[in-house]
This record gives C-alpha cells, structure tokens and sequence, in this order.
C-alpha cells in the first residue's frame, strides 16, 4: 500500500509501527489453492446461512473467492462505507487493533494458514480477516458498532493479569499454526495458557469488552436462538465452523450484557454462540455493558481500576485539570481519595498551560485558601488534609475561580504528620484540585512517542524445500492453466500434472481438488475427473477424515447438480 493513502494517513502516529506491506508476489500457488478451497465452499454455503449483507459484501469490499485479496484493494473497496484497510503483521495488542477500528481502520494480517491447518487456524490470517470481517461492513449499523466498541475497547482498563493471558494466546495460537509443532510443545504452551486464566482474579474492563468482541463480531448470531443468520467474522471465514455451529449442541443463547461474563478460548470450537436480534440490539447490548464498567461509573470508582490496571490513563479532575501518566499510587481517607502519584512520565493540563514532568502529585480537597497566596519563589503552605508543601516553586497556572492549580517545583517536601513524606525534586509537579471526576485507560495521541512506518513485508518469506519446490511448480502450472482461457485444452496439462502427482505426491489432496474442481466448471468431465474422484475418496481414508475431503467432495456434487450456482464465483 503506497504510504500516501489517505487510511495510511488517519492512522495515529504511535501505532504507524504496526502498519506493514503486504508483498503479493509472496503467496505460493498452494497460498492460493488454499483461498480457493475454503473460500469457494464457504460462500457457497453461506450465501443460505448468512447475514443478507453478506453475499454482496464480498465483491463491495474488494474480495474474490477466486484469488487472495490485495489489501490495497481492499482500501478502495472500502473507502465509500467510510472504511479503510491497512496491513499488518499477525497479533497486534488488542487496544491497538480496538483503537485502529474506532477510527474506520480495519487490520488485516496478510499471512495465509498452511494446507495443514486448511479448515480452521487461531492465528490471524488474511481469511479470516479480509473474508470474515470485511463483508458485512456495508451495513451501516453494524459498521458503526464496531467504531463504537472499538472505541471502548481502546478507553477500557487492563489489568496485569490479561496480558499474562494475551501473550499465552498469542503464543499458543502461533505453535498450533506452525507445522513442526510437536504435541509436546502445544501441550506446554496449553499449560501456560491455563496457569495464566488460573491467576486471573476478577474480570477486567478490556476482558468484558473484548468477550462482547469475541460473541458479537467474531462469533456472533442474528436473528432468533431458532432461526438465525451468521454474521461473526470467526464464523464466516471458517470452513468447520461455519457448517458445525448449526449443530444442536452448540447452544443458542440470546445476546445481553451478561456475554461480557462469559470467556472464551480462541483455539477451540465454541461450546455456545449468542443471538441478538438485528444490529440495532448490538448497541443496546453495549450500552449496557459500558455503563457497567468503572471507567464510566467515574470518580473514585474508576481511580481505583486505574491504579489496579497500572497503565497509562487519563483522569479527569474539577476545575478543568487533566492529567495523563501512570496512576502509581493513591492514598485514601474515608474511602475518599487525597493523594494521587503519577510516574513514569506524565502530563498536566489546565487552560492552555501544559507541563510535564517524570511524577506529578495531585492533592484533592479544597486548597483555594493556599491557592490564592502561591506565588514563584521559596514556599511552605498548608493544603487539603494537612498535607503541607514546602520548597522552591518555579511555575503557577491557575483556573478562573482557584479552584485548581499547577505547580511546577525547584525543589522541596509534600508531607504530613504522618508517615508521608514525599521528595519532590526539581522539575516535579503538583497539582491542586478538589476533586477527581472520573479515569479511563490511554491517554490522545501526541502523549506517546511518533513511531515510523516499518519496512517489513509480509507475508513471511521462507525457504522452499526442493521436493516442496516440485510440488509447488505443479500448482503453479495448474493455476497458470485455471486463470487461462484454453477451454478444452487445458485437459492435456492437467494430464500431466495428474501424472506427476500420482508418480511422486501420492498424498496431496488440495491439488486434486482444484484439478477436479477446474474440469467440472468447464464441463470436462471424463477420464481425469473419475479418476481424481477415485483418489480424493481414499485420500479421506488415508487422512482418517481428518481433512475436508469429503466437504470438498460435496461441494463439487452440489455444483454439478445446480451449474448456474458457479456464476457466483467471482473474477
């Protein structure tokens, strides 16, 4: 994608590092085998079972099921529903990728799963994120529920805990993905992952959001527990999943606030999926659950999640003073807050006046008497609670009325009779409020570091065994022949490449299929196609039905007994 584009330009500069290339000349003949097989099954059978958006959604944001998707492509597609598209490199954190949604963005990792995992992977990947997520964008209502709870997703507090949680996902969700995993290793990791949901003491803001995420968007229902349409990008962009979901056992339950209770494990089917009954539901449902949280209940509520999560927030204090940083530390009277310590960097804003320092003390209670007497030089007054200031004061920016102030310190002491004893070195700050109004996680963007956009491109490039070599030229010749316009002449290549597949690949079954699939659209049905019919029945055997031959299969029996259904088939 040039980086000129106008959805390269929206996205904010601390998150530019996310954004990657997508280099097409890296998908292999079998990448592409593999997008052709799931995604040509998969429309198929969704254009009956999914949202009515769907079916036309597909070609409104740039998607053929005929070939892997340019992401750029998929930007233009995207640009009259107010969307855009960049790329980006696997798992990116979580409040990045709400963040990036909350502006229209939608994050598309550009690596492809492997024939080995064809039906279903837990990493991302361009199936499920192009051909899962793009489609139903062209609905209105449901294009702005994902802005909306993207940007809830981005204000929502993390505790500590789910990030242990989220780098086990994400690591086990690369090793089941990688194909030299042993069960050894997947095993090990499994482990981590249930040592880290073990400690999870209380659910979190960002974990209620993003199981709402993960039951809506991903997973999610539309219409009744009895008569439903799939809209969830999980479901649309899985060949199993988009088939077993209609099992009886997988309960049917109408979408509430309570989802956000419920967890989930990204690397497994799901034992229950959520309906709501249209997209307007969906933000009555989150409307429900944001009201719920501590960020939006505010004051002394929302300081406490912000101290447990230890992340930068900003909090909002009367009078107009707001503050970003780290809330490190609060001290409490009477369950009231009196001190707050902000670390690790932080920002002071009153009016127009800006300061920032590595701490920043916030005194809350009424200091207006103090207030009205400070005045640069050598200082020692008595503020809210007793606490006392003494030192050299540099800088006083205060609010019309008093009612709050910023101080910026040479130097000096914030204490109390008591044990409390803060040293304030030159440069600190302290503010002065009365109280403190609310607190939410993150902080706007020119609070963080300008990051550049890196030269990476995906996906992946790797190194090509020699027999793998001599498999993939098979499919490439095979799909060289697919995208011509030879007609019948295309049964001698096929011919060949049959051949060569009997001679030394006795077991791969992808290319069969194409092969089959390829003679059955163009009518040349005969010799070839009986018998790669014969060999893709007992490869099913081979495999223990462990892959979807026999899906396949079906597939290519429902379309030779409706032939207009290949017009759907797109270009």
């Amino acid at each position: 994608m040039a980086d000129d584009t106008a959805t390269l330009a929206r996205v904010p500069p601390h998150l530019r590092h996310l954004i990657v290339r997508q280099d097409y000349s890296r998908y292999t003949a079998i990448d592409q085998a593999v997008w052709r097989f799931v995604l040509l099954q998969t429309h198929a059978r969704l254009k009956a079972t999914a949202h009515a958006a769907y079916g036309a959604g597909l070609g409104q944001t740039g998607i053929s099921v005929e070939r892997i998707p340019r992401i750029e492509e998929m930007d233009e597609h995207l640009a009259p529903f107010g969307w855009g598209a960049v790329c980006v490199d696997g798992f990116i954190p979580p409040r990045a990728f709400q963040e990036l949604q909350s502006l229209s963005i939608l994050p598309i990792a550009a690596d492809m799963r492997t024939a080995e995992h064809l039906v279903y992977t837990p990493a991302p990947d361009i199936i499920h994120e192009a051909a899962g997520h793009a489609p139903i964008l062209p609905d209105a209502s449901y294009a702005h529920y994902l802005r909306r709870i993207g940007a809830a997703g981005a204000r929502a507090f993390t505790l500590p805990e789910d990030t242990a949680v989220d780098r086990a996902i994400y690591a086990l969700s690369e090793i089941k993905e990688r194909p030299t995993a042993t069960a050894e290793q997947v095993a090990a990791v499994e482990l981590e992952l249930a040592a880290a949901r073990a400690a999870l003491g209380r659910v979190s803001e960002a974990a209620r959001l993003s199981r709402l995420y993960w039951w809506t968007a991903e997973y999610g229902l539309v219409g009744t527990p009895n008569e439903y349409k799939l809209y969830g990008a999980g479901l649309l962009s899985s060949l199993w999943e988009s088939f077993a979901c209609h099992d009886p056992k997988v309960r049917k339950l109408p979408l509430s606030a309570a989802a956000g209770e419920v967890d989930y494990d990204v690397t497994r089917p799901q034992p229950q999926l959520f309906v709501c009954q249209d997209f307007e539901k969906l933000h009555d449902v989150l409307d429900d659950v944001v009201r719920a949280l501590p960020s939006a209940q505010g004051g002394e509520v929302a300081l406490a999640e912000a101290t447990r999560a230890q992340e930068i927030a900003s909090i909002q204090l009367s009078s107009g003073v707001q503050l970003f940083g780290v809330l490190a530390r609060r001290v409490t009277s009477a369950e009231r807050s009196t001190l707050l310590c902000l670390s690790g960097g932080a920002r002071a804003e009153l009016g127009s006046a800006r300061v920032e320092s590595p701490v920043i003390h916030v005194v809350l209670g009424d200091s207006s008497a103090a207030i009205g007497r400070l005045a640069p030089g050598r200082v020692e007054v008595t503020l809210a609670h007793g606490l006392r200031l003494r030192g050299e004061l540099l800088q006083v920016h205060r609010a019309p009325g008093q009612g709050a102030a910023l101080l910026v310190m040479g130097s000096g002491d914030l204490y109390a009779a008591s044990a409390l004893d803060e040293r304030l070195e030159a440069g600190h700050v302290v503010v002065l409020a009365e109280t403190a109004l609310g607190a939410h996680a993150g902080a706007p963007s020119d609070f963080f570091p300008v990051t550049e956009l890196p030269a990476a491109l995906v996906p992946k490039a790797h190194t090509v065994p020699p027999r793998e070599r001599e498999l993939l030229g098979l499919y490439e010749t095979a799909l060289g022949v697919l995208r011509s316009s030879l007609g019948s002449d295309v049964v001698p290549v096929f011919e060949r490449v049959h051949r060569e597949l009997c001679a030394h690949f006795e077991h791969d079954w992808l290319l069969r299929w194409n092969l089959l699939e390829s003679l059955q659209k163009l009518g040349l049905e005969g010799p070839v196609a009986a018998e790669l019919r014969r060999e893709l029945t007992e490869l099913e055997v081979h495999y223990q039905y462990r892959q979807p031959i026999a899906s396949g299969l079906s597939y290519l029996s429902r379309m030779a007994r409706a032939p207009r259904a290949g017009a759907a088939h797109q270009g």
